[in-house]
């Protein structure tokens, strides 16, 4: 470790005699900064943080004596030799009586300057070692406390702790309450990135979810987080029966901001006494397990949920009425009873993330069996379609695999053969058709598939497949079209024509127009008179 040395004298050519003097790189020294005065020494005290000061006795503004008392009354760990010259050699003696390391007298020898830097030296070697040792001892006390803290609650989560032993009144007697309640946190690893967090990258993310977790519990007040089953816990003592859902709110919004992660927290409900912190910790843990359902960085409080029951017939019957829409080639409605057999599957299933994927596993395979083997024709080489459980496990939420079977079904669907021969002719008729009709209004690309009775994905690859340009281009480039009629043939101001071609924002209007035709609207408009 290098140690930092400023040098004060109110005579600059002292500094410089100091600096070539030695070499101080050579022992492990590094001249950090300057000083002139006494008060210009103190504030570099302050800025540069030294580790050794050496300075002339007397200078302007401040004494030597005046800047080690500052540094004893504000117990800074500085070292400090004096300079002085004969005549002051009792001045100099006096603040070594201050706890001055050494003084010198002008003019300064590299051999007194040597031994006295490393007694300086070696004083901090001590001082810096000793702190060490304290602090490895004070560290190793408090991780053995926290180590046992937590077996404790690992245990008392869990229904494991004797509620008559030590532990049990040690807990009891540091977190009175009157309210306890458990949060979980859990990273949210969706399944793209898993599988390529290394263990020492896994161990840091931890330790610093860790590290914030108690500061913002040390914040709020009384609390301890601790580690179960991979995740972080946070027992919170609290007054207020919502705290914990503002807190939970607050961590969140903090762990994604300071460590760029995205977190769901599971909170259970407020119980009245550390013997029933155990329900706390299974509602939140059953809280987390919506977060399937409801999506992923949410703060969940738990709430009771039931499952309905006896809905085999009503699957069976959205199954067959899927069948005969898609086999009668009608997507449309073929789409909206999908909807409403996924719908009911959550609702028989909501709480259980592998029966909710087998079951719609099961009943899409069944659809796709019973389409193959209706007899229609198929294009191509038909429709095959391999590890459908495989991909429907890899969807993070019950959305995206709501998503990714409605895209299954679409290619299904493209692959029954049509008489006509015209099907993606007639639908991107259609879809230029609204988009012409509609261009001047909020037109977006969810708007624009639900007439195709597309989910957005797959309209968007059908869209550029077909138009050799994806959808936000086709529509900028109509409007920019309609726009330039209007620039060309019109006396209409600027802003009047943004509103016409769909641009609430005449700013954004005129930014796009540029893009596109290198010219503002009203440099293109003035070209044309030209």
């Amino acid at each position: 470790m290098t140690i930092r040395v400023v040098l004060a004298d109110d005579e600059p050519i002292i500094i410089k005699g100091l600096r070539k003097l030695i070499d101080w790189e050579e022992l492990g020294l590094e001249i950090v900064g300057q000083a002139y005065d006494g008060r210009a020494l103190l504030e570099a005290i302050e800025q540069l943080k030294p580790d050794i000061i050496i300075s002339d006795i007397t200078m302007p503004h401040m004494s030597g004596i005046d800047i080690i008392r500052e540094i004893n009354d504000r117990a800074l760990p500085v070292k400090v030799i004096f300079i002085s010259a004969y005549q002051e050699f009792s001045y100099a003696k006096d603040a070594v009586a201050f706890g001055a390391v050494d003084y010198l007298v002008k003019p300064v020898s590299k051999l007194e300057l040597e031994k006295v830097l490393m007694k300086a030296a070696s004083l901090i070697g001590q001082k810096d070692e000793e702190l060490r040792r304290m602090d490895k001892l004070l560290h190793l006390e408090q991780r053995s406390r926290n180590d046992e803290l937590q077996e404790w609650l690992v245990k008392l989560t869990g229904r494991l702790l004797s509620l008559q032993g030590s532990a049990y009144y040690t807990l009891q007697s540091r977190f009175p309450g009157p309210l306890h309640s458990i949060v979980i946190v859990e990273i949210d690893r969706t399944s793209e990135d898993t599988e390529s967090w290394p263990a020492q990258e896994t161990k840091l993310v931890d330790f610093a979810l860790e590290n914030v977790l108690t500061e913002l519990m040390t914040e709020y007040g009384q609390g301890q987080v601790f580690f179960k089953s991979n995740r972080h816990v946070m027992w919170i003592n609290h007054l207020e029966k919502e705290k914990p859902i503002g807190l939970a709110y607050e961590i969140k919004d903090t762990i994604s901001s300071y460590i760029k992660l995205k977190v769901t927290m599971g909170v259970g409900h407020p119980v009245s006494h550390i013997s029933l912190l155990a329900d706390s910790y299974d509602q939140a843990e059953l809280a987390l397990q919506l977060k399937y359902y409801q999506g992923l960085n949410r703060v969940i409080l738990y709430e009771p949920i039931e499952q309905r029951h006896d809905v085999d017939s009503e699957l069976y019957v959205y199954q067959s009425k899927v069948i005969r829409e898609l086999s009668s080639n009608e997507w449309g409605a073929a789409v909206h009873t999908l909807e409403r057999l996924l719908d009911t599957i959550v609702t028989a299933t909501i709480g259980n993330q592998e029966l909710s994927i087998s079951t719609c596993f099961s009943s899409i395979l069944y659809i796709i069996q019973e389409v193959k083997k209706s007899g229609i024709q198929m294009l191509d080489s038909g429709f095959e379609i391999h590890d459908l459980q495989k991909r429907l496990s890899d969807y993070d939420t019950f959305a995206e695999m709501k998503l990714g079977i409605m895209t299954i079904l679409e290619e299904l669907h493209r692959h029954i053969d049509d008489k006509s021969g015209n099907k993606d002719k007639m639908v991107m008729a259609k879809v230029t058709q609204y988009i012409d009709e509609h261009y001047a209004e909020e037109i977006t690309l969810e708007s624009v598939s639900a007439i195709a009775f597309m989910n957005p994905y797959y309209f968007s690859s059908f869209f550029k497949k077909h138009m050799n340009q994806n959808f936000k281009a086709y529509v900028t480039e109509l409007r920019m079209q309609h726009a330039i009629r209007m620039l060309s043939q019109t006396d209409m101001m600027v802003y009047e024509i943004a509103e016409k071609v769909g641009y609430n924002n005449p700013r954004h209007f005129s930014d796009m127009f540029k893009k596109l035709y290198g010219k503002l609207p009203q440099e293109f408009k003035q070209s044309l008179k030209k």
